[in-house]
C-alpha cells in the first residue's frame, strides 16, 4: 500500500479546491512570486522566493525564506514548521490547508532534476477576487487571521447556519473598522458583534472587495485582540454551562412571580436586568445593549436564576 503524502489544498480564490502535492521523500518545492518557483503565487504580497516545502525523514516541513511578509501557519508567523493535517498556511493572500492523500489520488510531484515545465503550477492571483466559503470548513477565526495577514480591505458577510442571522464586518488593511448583526438592538458595539459571530460554528462567509464606507475610518480592534477576547469569553461560558444552564441568545427569560426576594435588595447591575425584563425587553436586547460583554451578562443572569428571581429552561 502506498504511503500517504501531504497535499496543499487551496481554500479560496479561482483555484479553490485544487491541490498541490508535496512528495515523495526527498522532494523540495519553492513557493513564490517568481515564474521559476514550483508553486507560483502571483501576488505583490508574496516574495519572489517566499517559502520552501521539503520532506525530511518522512516528515514534511515548511521554511520561510526570509520573505517580506512572512509565512503564517494557523495564524502564527513561522520560520520553520513541521506540517500536520489540518494546518492552514497563509502566504500573501493565498490560503491553503494541509491534507493527506495517496499518491494515486493526486498528480505526482516531480523529483529532483525534473524540468519544472513538466509540472502543473497554478498561477494564483487573489488581489481582485472575492472569497467565499463555509464556516465548517474554515472557522471564522481562520478567515479573520487570513484577512489580517494579507492586509485585506472589504466587507465580510457572515451568515449563521443555525439562526440565519447575518453579520457584517468592515475591514481596512487587515483591521476591523466596523461590525454589525442584522436584527440586533441599536447600540450593539462592533467588538461585541464580532465576538458573537466568532461563536457561530455553522454557516457561510463571503468577502466583497468593495471599498469600505468613508465613515468607517476608525480602527475598532486588531484581529489578535478580538480573537483572544472571544476565545476567553467562549471558554468561560462553556465552563459555566457545564455547571449550570445558560440561556441562548434568543431564549425566553421570564421573571418569577411573586418574587422570592425584594428587588431593591439586588445589586444595581442585577436590578437593571430585572427592570428591563419587567418592561418587556428580552434577553437578546439585554445582551446587545448593555456595556458589559456577553460573559459578564451571562454570569449575572445565572446568578439571578440561582436566586430564583428569573427562570428559563
Amino acid at each position: 500500500m502506498s504511503a500517504e503524502i501531504h497535499v496543499l489544498k487551496f481554500l479560496t480564490g479561482k483555484y479553490k479546491g485544487e491541490e498541490f502535492p508535496l512528495g515523495p521523500d526527498g522532494g523540495h518545492f519553492i513557493a513564490g512570486r517568481s515564474s521559476e518557483a514550483d508553486l507560483v503565487l502571483a501576488d505583490d504580497a508574496v516574495s519572489r522566493k517566499h517559502a520552501r516545502f521539503y520532506i525530511e525523514r518522512r516528515r514534511t516541513w515548511v521554511r520561510d525564506l526570509c520573505s517580506r511578509n512572512g509565512t503564517l501557519v494557523n495564524g502564527t508567523p513561522v520560520k520553520r514548521h513541521c506540517l500536520r493535517p489540518g494546518d492552514r498556511i497563509s502566504i500573501g493572500a493565498s490560503l491553503m490547508s494541509v491534507q493527506l492523500a495517496k499518491p494515486s489520488q493526486v498528480s505526482a510531484a516531480p523529483r529532483a532534476g525534473e524540468k519544472k515545465q513538466s509540472r502543473a503550477r497554478p498561477n494564483v492571483d487573489f488581489s481582485n477576487r472575492s472569497m467565499a466559503g463555509s464556516i465548517e470548513e474554515i472557522p471564522l477565526a481562520g478567515v479573520l487571521q487570513f484577512l489580517a495577514a494579507s492586509r485585506k480591505s472589504g466587507n465580510l458577510q457572515v451568515r449563521d447556519g443555525e439562526t440565519n442571522r447575518v453579520g457584517r464586518v468592515s475591514m481596512r488593511d487587515g483591521f476591523i473598522v466596523n461590525a454589525s448583526i442584522e436584527g440586533s438592538a441599536p447600540g450593539l458595539r462592533p467588538e461585541k458583534a464580532v465576538t458573537r459571530m466568532l461563536g457561530w460554528v455553522k454557516g457561510t462567509f463571503s468577502l466583497d472587495n468593495a471599498t469600505t464606507e468613508a465613515s468607517d475610518d476608525r480602527v475598532v480592534a486588531s484581529i489578535e485582540h478580538v480573537l483572544m477576547e472571544s476565545a476567553r469569553q467562549q471558554d468561560e461560558i462553556v465552563h459555566l454551562s457545564e455547571r449550570t444552564p445558560v440561556p441562548r441568545y434568543s431564549q425566553e427569560v421570564a421573571l418569577v412571580q411573586p418574587a422570592p426576594v425584594r428587588w431593591r435588595t439586588l445589586p444595581p447591575e442585577q436590578l437593571d436586568i430585572v427592570q428591563d425584563l419587567a418592561e418587556g425587553r428580552g434577553w437578546a436586547f439585554i445582551l446587545d445593549t448593555y456595556n458589559g460583554d456577553d460573559l459578564e451578562l451571562t454570569r449575572l443572569i445565572v446568578e439571578l436564576r440561582k436566586k430564583r428571581v428569573i427562570e428559563y429552561e
